[in-house]
C-alpha cells in the first residue's frame, strides 16, 4: 500500500488528530483530583501550558510520519479499514497518552 503524503494531510485528518488530543485532555480533566474546583481557563493554561506545547509538537510529528504508519498497520489489520483516519486520531491521543507516561517522572509534586 503505497500512499502520497499530500493525500494524508487534509482537513478532516487534521480535526482527527485534534479531536483525539481535546478527547485525552477531557478524560484527563474528568479525572482529576479536586473536582470541587470550578474550571478556570487561565489556572489550566498555566499549569498544563507545557505538556499542550508538547502535545501539538508531538502530534504534528507524529501526523507528518501518517504515511509510514498507515503501512505499518495496514500490514497486519484487517483490509478495508480506515487506517489514515484512525492512525490520524491514534497520533492525537495515544500520542498525548505516552507524554503523560514520559512527563509523570517529570512533574513537581505539590
Amino acid at each position: 500500500m503505497k500512499t502520497e503524503l499530500i493525500t494524508n494531510l487534509t482537513f478532516i485528518n487534521g480535526v482527527l488528530a485534534f479531536l483525539g488530543m481535546s478527547l485525552f485532555f477531557l478524560i484527563r480533566y474528568k479525572n482529576r483530583e479536586n473536582k470541587n474546583k470550578p474550571f478556570q481557563p487561565t489556572y489550566w493554561l498555566n499549569d498544563n501550558l507545557f505538556e499542550l506545547i508538547l502535545a501539538f509538537v508531538s502530534s504534528a510529528t507524529c501526523f507528518l510520519l501518517l504515511d509510514d504508519l498507515v503501512i505499518y498497520l495496514s500490514s497486519f489489520m484487517p483490509k478495508g479499514l480506515p487506517y489514515i483516519k484512525i492512525t490520524a486520531f491514534a497520533c492525537g491521543f495515544a500520542n498525548q497518552w505516552i507524554l503523560k507516561l514520559i512527563m509523570k517522572p517529570f512533574k513537581t509534586t505539590k
